[in-house]
């Protein structure tokens, strides 16, 4: 969120209330900050349009043929895909139906508009196999093979989001109760199992590679470390699973955010609890969550397809 530009907006009603909204979305939803720097740069854009060519000023005296015409102007001009469009429409109609629940107006101008609907794509998925082939491809022989395998294992153990994992810090690890504290969107805080294979495999980093790694000054109680000392950043970790992948040989797109995908499709493989796997993801909906159960069955159809003898 540009913090500079919504200081200086125009002190109208209809500005007023698009900043009431932000930090509705921040402070009690609790969303991410990339998720609200997208609400502010859609919202912030309609509000500059309506308020030149419409001139408004109050928030209840916009009408659907102005909502319509900022959409129909902004997507002839940067010819928006059906993902973007789609975002643009939905902050517009969101921040519209804030403004009814707050009793500010009565009525949302932007219900009849419909939002494009999106294509169902299913993220890329490791198998049981392919995971293990990636762990058994690993050069030791390589300075940093201590934390790049104890990552990858913690990624696949947990299924946390590369975000999270750069924030770890020593003191999120319960070694005993084989659980760790992740910070994850909107600073929630959850409780993650992992197994002991990852257990052990961060212990050995610990007592091994980290310490050579460690600076009083820049580490700050960070679990992974750069040669500097530094936490890793969201970068760091690709370049490190894009070596490991090309190492294994798997002919896949393989990013951090695959692992994740493979634990939570595993779980639910295994029997998991779709309410369990939601708390463990950190997904305030579980509607996010049962992709991973329509992505079950496309594995069973697979595996029927490619095993069974009139498949």
């Amino acid at each position: 969120m540009n913090i500079k530009r919504l200081k200086s907006l125009p002190n109208t009603n209809f500005y007023n209330t698009i900043k009431s909204y932000l930090i509705y979305l921040q402070f009690e939803r609790r969303l991410s900050k990339n998720t609200i720097v997208g609400y502010s740069y859609d919202l912030l854009k309609y509000s500059d349009y309506l308020t030149l060519k419409y001139d408004i000023k109050l928030s209840g005296n916009i009408k659907l043929v102005q909502i319509k015409d900022f959409i129909k102007f902004i997507n002839s001009k940067n010819n928006l895909n059906t993902k973007s469009l789609a975002r643009l429409i939905s902050s517009i109609k969101s921040y519209h139906q804030y403004l009814v629940n707050e009793e500010i107006v009565k009525e949302n101008p932007s219900e009849k508009i419909n939002t494009p609907k999106l294509s169902k794509t299913y993220p890329e998925i490791l198998t049981v196999n392919e995971i293990k082939k990636i762990f058994n491809s690993i050069d030791y022989s390589k300075k940093f093979v201590l934390r790049d395998l104890a990552i990858i294992k913690l990624l696949y153990s947990s299924g946390l989001r590369v975000s999270e994992l750069i924030e770890m810090k020593l003191t999120d690890i319960r070694w005993e109760e084989n659980f760790i504290i992740v910070t994850g969107k909107g600073s929630k805080e959850r409780y993650v199992p992992i197994n002991n294979s990852a257990l052990i495999s961060i212990n050995n980093y610990l007592k091994n590679l980290r310490p050579s790694l460690a600076s009083k000054k820049t580490s700050k109680g960070y679990l992974f470390l750069n040669y500097r000392g530094n936490k890793l950043t969201r970068m760091s970790i690709w370049n490190i699973v894009q070596i490991l992948a090309k190492e294994s040989n798997i002919n896949k797109k393989i990013s951090p955010h695959t692992f994740r995908h493979s634990f939570a499709t595993h779980l639910v493989q295994g029997g998991a609890d779709l309410r369990a796997l939601q708390e463990m993801l950190g997904h305030t909906d579980i509607i996010t969550t049962q992709i991973y159960s329509h992505l079950d069955k496309t594995t069973l159809k697979e595996q029927h397809k490619v095993n069974h003898p009139r498949g």
